[in-house]
């Protein structure tokens, strides 16, 4: 068998209504479902959408739905039947995890057959995320390579060859869905860069810098700037992309009120630090500077007190009286 794994950002109703085209009544025959307690596609939708709603880490587009297509070679199709499918599906809700929700359908289009598995990406009512990664993907496809070799070895034709998965078969419906998935996931890859440099950047010049490390250029409309390039020349709007520039400027204002405020904050603890080195200092002594004073005076009364005495020494004597 052949797995392919897409992933879906929007319009769940849009495939969980393709996994059943061929229905034309309102009970789709599904060949599994997991998790899943409606029995049509309208409540399939409604469940998989609410069960999204209570993801944890919230971000623009994420992941809402996963969509494996196992295929089988048209060579085995006399040895396929329902149990089969329904065993296979069985093994990689298993392998894949039994917290998930799952719907499984089989389209069979003239020679090509295909199982189509739709799973949430949250688990059942807890909102984690049950993003793995491609190494471990691969241990499933090989896992369950092995199941099928153990359990179903008539089925001779449909060997594992992931290394030439591209040669697969689907009919030109299949491929269109196909083609658009591959579309949103470069596009969501594309918006995941793009919404985490935005969210780590503190300015509109921060946020072109990390851009431009990554290969996006900005370019410019009337002198205004309008949105990015990226290597094949391809532009991208910031409207179109969610981004709003504003808010980074405005984010940069609020950092620079919030520096200049720490700024003051700095410096009034400064002040404050320098006033009370002072008033620690040891205060002068008065005593002695009174001393000297007095001593100064005193010096100044006997020089005084000298001048006097000398005067008196040079006062004529009186003559005596005969």
């Amino acid at each position: 068998m052949i797995l392919k794994n897409l992933t879906r950002r929007s319009n769940t109703g849009q495939l969980v209504n393709y996994l059943f085209k061929q229905e034309k009544d309102n009970k789709p025959k599904p060949i599994l479902k997991h998790n899943l307690r409606s029995r049509t596609t309208k409540g399939w939708t409604k469940e998989l959408d609410k069960n999204f709603e209570f993801r944890l880490n919230k971000r623009k587009d994420n992941i809402r739905l996963h969509h494996t297509i196992i295929s089988f070679s048209n060579k085995d199709k006399n040895h396929i039947n329902p149990e089969l499918l329904k065993g296979i599906t069985k093994k990689y809700i298993e392998l894949r995890g039994k917290d998930n929700m799952y719907i499984a359908s089989l389209h069979w289009d003239k020679e090509h057959i295909h199982l189509h598995i739709v799973m949430s990406s949250i688990k059942y009512l807890t909102g984690e995320s049950n993003r793995i990664s491609r190494q471990e993907f691969k241990e499933i496809k090989l896992a369950l390579d092995s199941y099928q070799k153990e359990k179903y070895p008539e089925l001779v034709n449909s060997l594992p060859n992931h290394g030439k998965s591209k040669n697969t078969q689907l009919t030109d419906q299949e491929q269109g869905l196909l083609n658009m998935d591959r579309k949103l996931s470069q596009k969501q890859e594309l918006l995941e860069t793009i919404q985490a440099v935005y969210d780590s950047s503190k300015s509109v010049d921060n946020f072109l810098s990390e851009l431009k490390s990554k290969g996006y250029e900005p370019y410019y409309r009337g002198g205004r700037l309008y949105g990015l390039e990226d290597v094949s020349e391809r532009h991208y709007r910031f409207k179109t992309l969610g981004i709003d520039l504003n808010m980074l400027e405005e984010k940069d204002r609020q950092a620079q009120v919030e520096a200049k405020q720490l700024q003051e904050l700095v410096s009034l603890r400064e002040s404050k630090s320098q006033d009370r080195q002072q008033d620690d200092e040891p205060e002068r002594e008065i005593s002695d500077d009174r001393n000297d004073l007095d001593l100064d005076s005193k010096s100044e009364e006997n020089e005084d007190e000298k001048e006097d005495i000398q005067d008196d020494d040079l006062e004529p004597e009186s003559p005596d009286d005969d």
